[in-house]
């Protein structure tokens, strides 16, 4: 999604032409695009399930939100609150050391467990704040849970090449995709084609190795235990086939990583959500735009647990951008094809507007769904909603059943004409998403709703795309290891009300029975990421961070999945907080220090 627009300024500079998303097929995609209506004896067996699930505990958040203050700033130029949770993370933070304040008792069963989480975590430079906070540098935390049963913070920036030269000579010197210019103003920033790789999205470790990902660019490999920043010397793991190290534009080729490529150093970009299938099966996707034909392809690449690529699959769609996330079922990769309008090309060529500031979502687009096939002998199939819909997050593995797939994906509904008024073609894709952190506040920021998507490959059509519980505003879907069917999300409000997540929800997608829990006033929740109990126990350790604006601090929770509604057994207080983040995962078993040979950046 980030780096398209990259692809728009190439397109724009090569073809001497604007870029506006067709929503053409490939011509090797079956055009069955028709949407089968679901009877309406199956919509009442659907809303009879709705009406029946059971939600164990009460929807309804046990404190107010404090909307006089909310959003100003204070002495120290931080922001109360919600805003205080996206403040710039604190120089003690770039540390390692013994959590010492616990409360309650540390799982012994997470012995040997890692807990990764990244996100950004600087938003200023010489004391220009960043214009989005998404244009934030990568920051990235490791929470190794030791054999003496204690546990030890590790944090650090992800020091890329971009990071390093900005933050020695303490300026903006690249341009960024959510906002960020270069220094300088337009004469600095017009023609520039380079874009800051942030890598502030994703973190994962994977064949012993630790990367960081941003899907505009490159990965980054990091120490799995001191997280310092490695220099790639091999184009190896993800890094292989994404064309020279050292590009700086990505996400765009000319001729497909040719002699051409070579001299005006544009290569290939990785997707920042790769998906874990078993112990031996990671799927991501590289993405390249040929900035001549137009086509966008997705190279659906499965490694195994060394990195080595096991089997890799091209699809193939003009006009089109590429997806922030995807899904994978037993027979087929999945994505969302989200509808974008006409783009403003000029005013990001010249300098006067960042990538995602010329991009407009277009509402009455109806949203498509590409289904790869993982195997060959069968053609992939594109289908068609009936409305627009802009697709966030995806779970990452998604069942086949009686000949369907299901899908289970967060996003916004382009209809709801408070945020994307009807009577108009298209709408800004960012809104109310500029400035220090997403503005809940002046009802510009859309609330995110849980959507069930089902598909009869076969016939080509879609069954149904419904909320799962309507009205319930949730995101960062995570599910458990052996029950796909069992999803977490942090959960802000019912009724459509657009807040910051201040609970967690768990939600059985079978059932769509739903259990929450509320955090203490003032705290803030993300993602929850579940760890498999071991030793024969039922159930998941569910690990996840809690913003706390009022005792300035973060806390690394630690529930029971087999007790959800109590809320967490254990509270890791870390000395000073860290800002709200994206991504996260775990791992067992650090090893030791790996790639000794490479040097820091």
């Amino acid at each position: 999604m980030n780096l398209s627009n990259a692809v728009i300024l190439l397109l724009s500079l090569a073809l001497g032409e604007s870029f506006s998303p067709q929503r053409t097929t490939s011509s090797h995609v079956r055009k069955n695009i028709a949407t089968e209506v679901a009877s309406s004896s199956s919509s009442s067996s659907v809303d009879s399930n709705v009406a029946s699930a059971k939600t164990k505990k009460t929807n309804t958040i046990p404190w107010t939100m404090n909307t006089e203050t909310y959003g100003e700033y204070n002495n120290e130029v931080q922001h109360v609150d919600w805003g205080f949770a996206y403040s710039s993370t604190p120089p003690n933070a770039v540390d390692s050391y013994i959590i010492d304040d616990v409360e309650g008792e540390i799982p012994s069963d997470l012995s040997g467990v890692t807990f990764y989480k990244t996100g950004p975590g600087n938003f200023q430079r010489n004391g220009r704040q960043f214009e989005h906070v998404l244009d934030g540098d990568g920051f990235v935390i490791a929470i190794q849970f030791q054999e003496d049963g204690k546990a030890k913070y590790t944090g650090r920036f992800v020091e890329t090449e971009f990071f390093i030269e900005e933050q020695t000579e303490d300026k903006i010197k690249y341009r960024n995709v959510f906002g960020t210019q270069r220094d300088g103003g337009v004469l600095t920033n017009a023609f520039d084609l380079t874009l800051k790789n942030v890598a502030n999205t994703n973190v994962l470790q994977w064949g012993e190795r630790l990367y960081v990902f941003w899907e505009a660019g490159r990965p980054y490999e990091m120490n799995p235990d001191t997280l310092e920043t490695l220099r790639s010397v091999t184009e190896d793991g993800p890094l292989k086939g994404l064309g020279g190290i050292d590009c700086k534009v990505r996400g765009i080729t000319i001729d497909e990583g040719g002699p051409i490529d070579n001299i005006v150093n544009t290569g290939k970009s990785f997707t920042a959500h790769p998906h874990v299938e078993d112990d031996d099966t990671l799927i991501g996707f590289k993405i390249e735009t040929n900035a001549q034909t137009k086509f966008l392809t997705l190279e659906f690449t499965e490694y195994d647990s060394k990195w080595n690529e096991k089997k890799s699959t091209k699809f193939s769609v003009k006009d089109s951008l590429p997806p922030h996330d995807f899904s994978v079922s037993k027979s087929y990769y999945t994505f969302f094809d989200n509808p974008y309008g006409e783009m403003d090309n000029l005013r990001y060529l010249i300098g006067l507007k960042a990538p995602t500031q010329i991009m407009q979502l277009a509402l009455r687009q109806p949203t498509k769904v590409h289904v790869v096939p993982r195997s060959e002998g069968q053609d992939p199939v594109t289908v068609e909603l009936d409305h627009s819909y802009f697709c966030i997050h995806l779970n990452g593995l998604s069942e086949e059943k009686d000949g369907k797939l299901y899908l289970y994906s967060t996003g916004w509904d382009l209809t709801d004409e408070r945020f994307f008024p009807q009577s108009q073609e298209s709408a800004p894709f960012l809104g109310a998403w500029g400035g220090p952190y997403p503005d809940f506040t002046r009802g510009k920021v859309p609330p995110s709703l849980l959507y069930e998507t089902v598909i009869d490959v076969e016939k080509g059509t879609v069954v149904s795309h419904e909320e799962v519980r309507p009205g319930i505003v949730i995101e960062f879907p995570t599910q458990e290891e052996d029950k796909p069917n069992m999803m977490y999300l942090a959960i802000a409000a019912e009724e459509y009300t657009s807040l910051p997540s201040t609970g967690l929800c768990r939600i059985n997608t079978e059932t769509r029975e739903m259990e929450t829990w509320w955090a203490d006033n003032k705290q803030f929740t993300h993602e929850v990421i579940p760890v498999k109990k071991q030793n024969g126990q039922p159930g998941s350790w569910l690990l996840t961070p809690l913003y706390d604006a009022g005792k300035r601090r973060t806390t690394i929770a630690i529930l029971d999945s087999e007790d959800f509604e109590k809320g967490p057994v254990c509270r890791l207080n870390l000395k000073h907080h860290v800002t709200y983040g994206l991504h996260g995962s775990f791992a067992r078993q650090s090893p030791p220090v790996v790639n000794d040979s490479l040097p820091p950046l």
